[in-house]
């Protein structure tokens, strides 16, 4: 039996509380939440302990790892914590909002020799998957070009608004765009040119890049471009696209999922038009990203396995991407990395 503490009880909190009750040998021990009604609620109904933060959290509990859903700003405080207690760590996406402190959190968890992962979900999205696996198989040829995007209403679901304030959240460029970009490494790799450019929210100045678009070159001529952005209106779907462009084929994966997310485990089928015309559709057996991330990262606890998905230093390197994303659509300049 893995013993689970999760600190931070808001949306994707909750989002993970409803994953790991799936998940089979997991016991939630304690919830730790600023919010304490909300905390105390939720504590109960799990028939866990309920902790205001996580110096009291850390001075009685027995879970063997810590689940951090906290606002972004707060990863590297409370991950650096768990990691010098002996608690391996699951820590929600983006690592952190700098370099420097993401590589503190690393060598946090390298010094107690604890598992910790980050919360790339997309590698763990069965339709983002499954196309993975159609490029590795090279029997379309070699991917040359791959666009992505994520777009979305302004998210209205945070307390407190810390997201609106890139200071505090990094703006849409880091907390949603940095999903595709992530998603642009898992396919190439490092990318070694970023070029980007995006807007800001005419009402919110201080809320960074409300929409962005990045373009990037990888290692042997393969180039990747990603759209993301929060500002959409009314009633817009979450909307999220992949196309990729290989030898001898495009492959192709359209989904919109509600307002937030909520309807993800409705299916959508790839696409795959052959260069003689045909079209296959490849249908994808449904599961929750977020069931099958979390249920990687219990397993490895369990097995006492290496973490090799969804890694630290793959959160730090999407942060890299991200920022210098930010860099180049500020100054209107090209980043080499």
């Amino acid at each position: 039996m893995v013993k689970v503490a999760l600190i931070g009880a808001g949306y994707i909190g909750q989002t993970h509380i409803s994953a790991l009750k799936q998940v089979k040998n997991v016991q939630i021990v304690a919830i730790v939440d600023n919010l304490e009604d909300r905390g105390i609620k939720i504590a109960e109904s799990l028939n866990a302990k309920y902790y205001k933060n996580i110096d009291e959290l850390l001075k009685e509990t027995d879970a063997d790892c810590i689940d951090v859903c906290v606002p972004t700003f707060a990863h590297p405080e409370t991950v650096i914590k768990a990691a010098n207690a002996g608690k391996h760590v699951l820590c929600e996406k983006p690592i952190a909002l700098t370099l420097q402190d993401a590589d503190e959190m690393i060598k946090a968890v390298k010094a107690n020799n604890v598992k910790a992962m980050n919360g790339l979900v997309l590698r763990f999205w069965p339709e983002y998957v499954k196309i993975k696996e159609i490029i590795e198989s090279d029997f379309y040829g070699e991917p040359i070009h791959a666009f992505c995007e994520r777009l979305a209403v302004t998210p209205d679901w945070q307390v407190g608004g810390w997201d609106k304030n890139e200071k505090f959240s990094g703006g849409a460029a880091v907390d949603l765009h940095i999903h595709d970009l992530d998603l642009l490494i898992w396919l190439f790799g490092r990318p070694e040119i970023v070029k980007a450019q995006g807007s800001i929210a005419p009402d919110n100045p201080k809320g960074g890049f409300s929409h962005i678009f990045t373009t990037a070159q990888f290692k042997n001529s393969k180039s990747g471009f990603a759209e993301g952005g929060w500002d959409f209106k009314g009633a817009f779907p979450f909307t999220m696209a992949l196309r990729i462009l290989c030898e001898k084929a495009a492959v192709e994966w359209i989904f919109r999922a509600g307002k937030n997310i909520e309807e993800r485990s409705q299916a959508s089928n790839i696409k795959i038009y052959n260069t003689d015309g045909s079209v296959e559709t490849i249908e994808v057996s449904q599961s929750d990203a977020f069931f099958n991330e979390i249920s990687y990262f219990i397993n490895c606890i369990e097995e006492n396995k290496p973490i090799e998905k969804a890694t630290f230093e793959d959160g730090r390197a999407s942060l890299e991407f991200a920022l210098a994303a930010i860099k180049s659509a500020k100054e209107q300049s090209v980043i080499k990395l």
